[in-house]
Formats: C-alpha cells, structure tokens, sequence
C-alpha cells in the first residue's frame, strides 16, 4: 500500500476515534430554574469556551420557578446528565453537605449554593465538601462559607452586582475548569480554587468569605492533580451518648488522597498553613485514633471514650506518602468532656 494512502487512513481514523470520543464531552451544568442563568453562561465566554460544545448551560424550567430542592435538583441533573448543579438562592444549610454527600459524590456531581443562610450556621462550621459554599464580596460571608467573588468579577458577559450571579458566575467558571482538566475530579477543581484564594496563604478565615476571592486564571493554570494541596474533610461533631462520641465526616475525594485520619489533642494544636507528617502532628500533642476510608461507613465514624478526659479532635486528609492536610481552623473540634459509660453489674448483698 502507497505510504500517502496510508497515511490518509491512518488520519481518518483518528480524525473519526476523536469525533466518537467527542460525542458527549461537553460539561454539563444544571441550573436550578433560570434564576443566574446569564450569568453562569456569560462566565463560560468569559472563560473563552464554547457553549453547548463545550460547557452546556441549561435550566431546570423557564422562569424562577418551581425551585427544586437539592434532592430534586440531584434527580433533574442525573435525567439530563449534568455534573455541575448550581442554585442562587437563599436558605443555605450546614446540613446539607452530610445529607446529600452521598448521593452527590456517587453521581460525580457537585453542587454550588449561594451563601446566604436564613440563620446564622452553626459556630466553627467547615466549608463544605460536596457542595460549594460562595457569595459576592460585601455581602454575608460567616461559618461554612468557602468562596467570595468580587462584583464584576471578570468584567466580562458573567460579571454581577448580586449573591445570585456570583454564585453562578462560579459555576460556570468550575465547569470550565472541569473541561480544561478532564483528569480532576470535582474536589480536584475545588482544590484549585481553594489553592490560589486571596486566605490560602493565610488560611481560612469565615469573616473574609473562608478561602476568600477566586482567581479562577492561577486556579486553570494548576497542573497535575497530584500535586494540588490537601485539603481536610469537612466533619461535624454529631453527639457524645453512651460513652460513644460520633464525627459525621465528609471526605475531601480529590485524587491525591487514600484515607481519613483522627487525631486526639489534650490542648488545641494552632492553625497552620503548612502539611504535616505523622512525626509533627505528634510532636504537636497529637494521638492518632484511626485511619482510613469512611465513605465506605456511610460517612460516620464513632470514638469509644476510656477515660474521663477533656480532649480535642482532628480529622485529616492522608496523600500515599503519608503527608498530611494541614490545620485548618475549622478543623479543631472541642474542647469535649468525655465521660466513659457507667460499669453496671450485680450488687453484692452482704
């Protein structure tokens, strides 16, 4: 066979093995109504992607209502295959992130929600990990929230002056970097945008909208998922009964972690804006419990108290190298007074 019909072959058939991967390669964002659609779409623009092709844009229904639940707006996504699900709307719950976590992590979807809460959230809240907490700066920032995006960030077709374009403006932007990365996984592009905030360096700060500004252009311009940052699973101290305390944690899934890890503390170790080895969280006072994979026990996991003692707890993020994420402020849980349970058994009668 002549070397240039060979060639020709061979090119068509990779031009036609790209045209059948390329079928369904748009990321695909759900919109709950058409409430910041515009603005979701115009950040897509902004970020030099193609609509439709490229990042799909689309509403739940036309109009700002019927407003779907996370749980409907969950079931809408999985009906029309989007990843990405954005609401801009008030009522944010700390709760949320334990009770659809699951059902969002088991269907590669993440879920950015404006941060505007009905009530103030519960005192040292984490940011969230399958949801993605954000406001505009200068409006409500405090416990739980994880971004803040300037008023005309961009200065471009995604640009707004309100909590419901910022957050999504957001979206569309995390889709676009879900594109340019198609190796990350959701946490991957949340850990990038955490990684280039305004705080990181710092570290998170609830008063200053938690890892602060996005700079989605460092966030693209990030590498390897691998190498991205260690980030802390969000964990709530659910309950101390019957000498049993009970963590709800939210692992941190990005690609470079393998495990969870507890750690006890007589006194409160500083927050610190470095990762650590075993050797320096013990050398801070710490007291590996457990490690490994809760989302395979539903995201619960249950301390036994021994003594009475007052004690401190910190759930961390492991790498395969044995690194670990890095104190966070959100990340000390106590102080606890654990009371182990009453010894029962048959009285003596004398």
């Amino acid at each position: 066979m002549p070397t240039k019909i060979l060639y020709c072959m061979v090119m068509l058939f990779l031009c036609l093995s790209q045209a059948a991967a390329g079928v369904d390669t748009p990321v695909r964002l759900r919109i709950n109504t058409s409430h910041g659609l515009g603005n979701a779409r115009g950040a897509v623009l902004d970020a030099g992607l193609k609509l439709d092709s490229e990042v799909l844009v689309t509403p739940s229904s036309r109009g700002n209502s019927p407003y779907l639940t996370p749980d409907q707006l969950i079931d809408d996504g999985k009906r029309v295959g989007a990843t990405i699900l954005s609401s801009s709307f008030s009522g944010w719950q700390t709760f949320y992130d334990s009770a659809f976590y699951s059902k969002l992590t088991m269907n590669g979807m993440v879920h950015v929600y404006a941060y505007v809460p009905s009530r103030p959230q519960p005192e040292n809240a984490p940011p969230p990990a399958a949801f993605v907490t954000v406001n505009k700066i200068g409006g409500m920032t405090g416990n739980g929230i994880e971004f803040g995006v300037p008023a005309g960030y961009m200065r471009g077709k995604g640009q707004g002056t309100t909590p419901s374009e910022a957050t999504a403006q957001l979206a569309g932007l995390m889709a676009c970097l879900k594109y340019q990365h198609p190796d990350w996984n959701w946490f991957d592009v949340k850990a990038a945008l955490r990684a280039t905030a305004s705080n990181y360096q710092t570290g998170y700060n609830s008063h200053t909208y938690g890892y602060g500004t996005i700079d989605y252009f460092s966030a693209n311009a990030l590498g390897n998922a691998t190498t991205l940052p260690l980030f802390p699973p969000a964990t709530v101290l659910l309950k101390h009964q019957n000498g049993i305390l009970y963590f709800s944690v939210n692992s941190f899934l990005q690609s470079r972690r393998v495990a969870d890890a507890l750690f006890k503390f007589s006194l409160p170790p500083p927050p610190g804006t470095k990762e650590l080895t075993l050797s320096e969280i013990t050398a801070l006072g710490g007291q590996l419990i457990v490690s490994g994979d809760f989302t395979a026990t539903g995201n619960t996991a249950r301390y036994r108290v021994i003594t009475e003692e007052t004690a401190y707890f910190i759930w961390f993020t492991k790498d395969a190298g044995g690194t670990y994420s890095r104190i966070e402020p959100y990340s000390v849980l106590g102080p606890v007074h654990l009371i182990p349970p009453t010894l029962a058994g048959p009285r003596i009668i004398r």
